[in-house]
């Protein structure tokens, strides 16, 4: 089973901009220390011609985990996120360490009269017996929030970068 997410934000800069902006360093670090949990990190970020790849790991507190979730997989959990940023948008990957569950999905940055909008269809997948769709759905609803409390810290961020 797949459970599947979208997602639709609008920003008030140009789409090329916001490239730069979701792919900058310093704006990746000051945002996991925001929101990405206890021992949030920028793992690498890698940059080419045409492709900016990050990798981000984030935390959620087990205290922060639906009780059934803690029963399968006791712990924080460790979330390795993988994205490749082009002109347009891009793809995610995401895995759970320690378990078979993965987040994958495209981006896109689309011009917008405001600025842009960002769109992205997101896919978890679960492969556990009788409980996988019942995790896909807590991933799902985790993540729509975390895409949430990113977008309110990046139009935050993008007022107080243009207000020094």
């Amino acid at each position: 089973m797949t459970s599947r997410v979208k997602l639709q934000h609008r920003y008030p800069e140009p789409p090329e901009r916001m490239r730069d902006v979701l792919t900058d360093p310093a704006y990746l670090r000051d945002k996991l220390r925001a929101v990405g949990g206890p021992r949030a990190e920028l793992v690498s970020r890698e940059e080419d011609k045409h492709t900016v790849t990050i990798v981000l790991r984030h935390t959620v507190p087990a205290g922060a985990l639906p009780s059934f979730v803690r029963a399968v997989l006791p712990g924080d959990l460790a979330i390795r996120r993988t994205e490749s940023w082009n002109s347009s948008g891009g793809s995610v990957h995401s895995v759970v360490d320690g378990a078979p569950a993965t987040i994958t999905g495209q981006m896109r940055l689309d011009p917008d009269p405001a600025g842009c909008v960002l769109s992205a269809l997101l896919e978890a997948k679960v492969p556990l017996p009788l409980i996988g769709g019942k995790v896909e759905k807590a991933i799902t609803d985790s993540v729509t929030k975390l895409m949430a409390t990113e977008y309110d810290f990046t139009i935050q961020w993008l007022r107080d970068s243009t207000a020094t």
